[in-house]
C-alpha cells in the first residue's frame, strides 16, 4: 500500500511540474534593432546630430555623461566621467518618434562628430531606427518663452538654497510649476578673476544616505528647457532658467543640479529636498 502511494505522489510531482514549465523560443533576428559602436572620451566631447529633437536617454550607466546642447535640441552630448569605463549601451529617444542604439566603449582618441540625419536619408531600411509612440510636448515654444522671460524679469531675488565652492556661488532663486513642468532660476556667481567656463548642467534624483558599502541609486533627470550660459566672466554672474518634468522625492532622496566646469574641478552641485519643490509657486 505504501508502495502504490509513493508511485502516486511521484506521478503528481511529475504532472505538475511537467504542465508548469514555459516553452521559450529566441526573438526572431528580423526584431533585432540595429547597434551602433560608439566611443567616448574623458577629455574631449563627442557630438550626435539627430533630425529631430533628443527626447530622454536611457544610459546603461553612469560612465556616460549625456547632455543636450542648450538652444539646440537635436544635438547631443557626451562625455566619459572616468577613465576606462567597461563598455555599456545608450539609447536615445527623438520627437519625431525614433530609437537610437548605442555600444559605448572607452577611447583616449580624441572624439568625432556624427550627424545621424544620414541616416534617415539611407535607402537601406536596414539601418533606419524604428519609430517609437511619444507622447506629444506638454506647451508649445510661444507659450514656454513667455514663461522664461517672465521668470528672468521677476524681481524675487532672495536665495531659497546656495551652494559656495571655491570663490563660485550657485544659488536657486526662484521655483515655478506650469502643466506638467517645473521651471528652476539659478544664479551663478563667480567671485574669482578666473573665468568659469560652463561645461554642462546636470539634474538627477539620489539617495540622500550614504551608507558604507552600498551603491548609490541615481535616476536622471531630462531637461524640458535650458538656457545657453558657456561662461562666467571673473568677478560676474549670470542668472539661467531650467525646466524639468515635475517631481516629488520620496523619503531618504534628493535632487541634484549640479554645474561643471569645462577643464576644471570646480564643479557645483546644489541639493535640494522635498520641501523645496512644495513651495513651487504657480506661473
Amino acid at each position: 500500500m505504501k508502495h502504490k502511494i509513493s508511485t502516486l505522489c511521484l506521478v503528481l510531482i511529475f504532472a505538475v511540474t511537467t504542465y508548469g514549465q514555459q516553452v521559450t523560443v529566441d526573438l526572431p533576428a528580423s526584431t533585432l534593432m540595429p547597434h551602433y559602436r560608439l566611443s567616448v572620451a574623458y577629455n574631449t566631447t563627442t557630438i550626435l546630430v539627430f533630425p529631430a529633437n533628443v527626447c530622454p536617454i536611457d544610459r546603461g550607466a553612469r560612465d556616460i555623461l549625456a547632455v543636450k546642447q542648450p538652444g539646440v535640441d537635436n544635438v547631443l552630448k557626451l562625455k566619459a566621467s572616468r577613465r576606462n569605463f567597461s563598455p555599456t549601451n545608450l539609447h536615445v529617444f527623438t520627437a519625431d518618434g525614433r530609437i537610437y542604439a548605442f555600444d559605448v566603449t572607452y577611447t583616449d582618441s580624441l572624439a568625432a562628430t556624427y550627424n545621424l540625419t544620414s541616416l534617415t536619408a539611407s535607402k537601406d531600411t536596414s539601418v533606419i531606427s524604428p519609430v517609437a509612440t511619444l507622447t506629444n510636448q506638454i506647451m508649445n515654444e510661444d507659450q514656454m518663452k513667455e514663461i522664461i522671460t517672465g521668470l528672468h524679469d521677476s524681481t524675487k531675488r532672495r536665495s531659497i538654497i546656495k551652494i559656495r565652492h571655491e570663490r563660485m556661488t550657485m544659488s536657486l532663486e526662484d521655483i515655478g510649476q506650469k502643466d506638467a513642468l517645473l521651471f528652476f532660476r539659478l544664479k551663478l556667481q563667480n567671485r574669482s578673476n578666473l573665468p568659469y567656463y560652463v561645461n554642462f548642467l546636470r539634474c538627477y534624483t539620489r539617495d540622500r544616505q550614504k551608507a558604507r558599502r552600498t551603491s548609490i541609486q541615481e535616476k536622471e533627470l531630462t531637461l524640458m528647457y535650458q538656457d545657453s550660459i558657456t561662461i562666467i566672466p571673473g568677478h560676474g554672474c549670470q542668472t539661467a532658467v531650467i525646466a524639468l518634468p515635475i517631481f516629488t522625492l520620496a523619503g531618504g532622496k534628493e535632487g541634484i543640479i549640479e554645474a561643471c566646469e569645462r577643464n576644471g574641478g570646480r564643479s557645483l552641485v546644489l541639493h535640494i529636498h522635498n520641501r523645496v519643490l512644495l513651495r513651487a509657486r504657480s506661473l
